[in-house]
């Protein structure tokens, strides 16, 4: 159990919403391996994985916010997307939408990840990156289905890094 009252980090927070992180069925993350990166970060394919709900618009199906579980799907966005083609549908209400609705790429970084291309710091951006919904309480059927499939995608893609964006 969360000792929720005595984070500095969530105190802006409403009651209603400590109280739900304070008894959230928090699942342990800790990989039961680990890979060694055998090569140089500058060679290095690197896509992102952001939990910010994006979507793009008018092309791809909107996350279900209504879905009280969380929707568990995933959307594929390609590199070379523009912020405002992005739309994000994250139903949490721990936070301030605001900025990511403002900058879509301040929760999918693809920019910086050019950026970093540019001045040779790694090797080449992934042209897929992939958008979740966060605030899943049940996270089976993302388990199950959808990380399956997006490590499908990354193998094809040959990638080698992923960034990890969680809202």
């Amino acid at each position: 159990m969360i000792k929720i009252n005595k984070s500095k980090k969530i105190s802006h927070l409403s009651f209603k919403i400590k109280k739900f992180l304070q008894f959230y069925p928090w699942k342990d993350c800790a990989p039961n391996q680990f890979k060694s990166l055998d090569k140089k970060i500058s060679d290095c394919n690197v896509a992102i994985v952001s939990s910010a709900g994006f979507v793009i618009k008018n092309k791809q199906k909107p996350f279900d916010i209504n879905d009280k579980f969380g929707d568990s799907t995933y959307r594929v966005i390609p590199s070379n997307i523009n912020s405002n083609e992005l739309e994000e549908y994250q139903k949490s209400n721990s936070f301030d939408h605001s900025g990511i609705k403002t900058d879509p790429f301040s929760a999918l970084p693809i920019p910086h990840l050019v950026d970093l291309y540019n001045k040779g710091f790694i090797g080449s951006v992934n042209p897929r990156h992939i958008s979740l919904m966060g605030a899943n309480i049940n996270t089976s059927k993302l388990i199950k289905k959808s990380i399956p499939d997006i490590v499908q995608i990354f193998k094809e893609d040959k990638v080698d890094i992923v960034l990890f964006i969680p809202v």
